[in-house]
């Protein structure tokens, strides 16, 4: 499996990687509007083109995405199916 960049940029509230043809793969993410919740973070949306697809770019996004979430303190919610499977294969594991 290759290894991605990938980069952050926390004023959009989202990781990216920068692909060779132009494009790019993103992980998307927000914070809580529940001011009671505001250690929570949600990722959302997962986006990697179809000429990436199955090389483990959206795995390595959503893993690395999760690791600064977990190194920042925050509570992990996931609307995205994608990164919704990645937290439960991490919880069989």
């Amino acid at each position: 499996m290759p290894e991605f960049q990938i980069q952050h940029q926390p004023e959009q509230n989202l990781f990216f990687v920068p692909l060779d043809d132009g494009q790019s793969a993103f992980i998307k993410y927000r914070h809580s509007d529940d001011r009671s919740a505001s250690s929570e973070v949600d990722f959302w949306s997962t986006f990697v083109p179809d000429s990436y697809r199955g090389q483990g770019l959206a795995a390595q996004l959503v893993d690395h995405a999760f690791a600064w979430a977990e190194d920042n303190g925050y509570h992990i919610r996931t609307s995205c199916w994608y990164a919704a499977k990645r937290m439960q294969a991490r919880q069989q594991a």
